[in-house]
């Protein structure tokens, strides 16, 4: 069974109009101990291998992955996506379903308001009660949502994934 996680990135500091721009905006302390701390969480999960990871080139995302690669003992392979910056739900979809066969598990490091839009749209009824109840105000940072992958990733709608946790630092 494969797993795909979707994880919000963790505090940055505020957006101002820079040169830099909002690419540029970093975590803030808070935000490094949330990116270490979901890390620590994904490495106790049993994730089948190997991983892949495909990141947002912002910094605030690149952080937050780090965070989960420094808490992982096998380093998994990872993909600086550009259109994650700005993508829509459907680009996640097909991020996903180009996914190579091989990858047994895929972590997707993004922004809101789209890594919310999609995770819920993958939930679905499983919004309605539980754990993943707490979705409905809002994503959390360094939140992480975990699905089974029943069959191929071309094949990943709400209909054939399966919602196994919702994961806060």
């Amino acid at each position: 069974m494969r797993r795909l996680l979707l994880l919000r990135h963790a505090e940055a500091v505020p957006h101002v109009r820079t040169e830099s721009g909002d690419r540029a905006r970093v975590l803030t302390p808070k935000g490094q101990e949330q990116a270490a701390s979901i890390g620590r969480q994904i490495a106790t999960l049993d994730l089948p291998s190997p991983m892949q990871i495909l990141c947002s080139p912002a910094a605030r995302t690149r952080q937050t992955a780090q965070g989960v690669l420094d808490a992982l003992s096998n380093a998994p392979a990872f993909t600086l996506e550009d259109s994650l910056y700005s993508a829509v739900a459907d680009d996640f979809y097909g991020l996903i379903h180009a996914t190579s066969e091989a990858v047994q598990t895929l972590l997707i490091v993004g922004h809101n308001p789209t890594i919310s839009e999609f995770a819920c749209d993958l939930l679905g009824p499983a919004l309605q009660g539980g754990q993943f109840s707490a979705l409905n105000r809002g994503y959390p940072l360094a939140g992480l949502t975990v699905f089974d992958v029943p069959g191929d990733w071309l094949d990943v709608r709400p209909s054939t994934v399966q919602p196994v946790r919702l994961l806060q630092p």
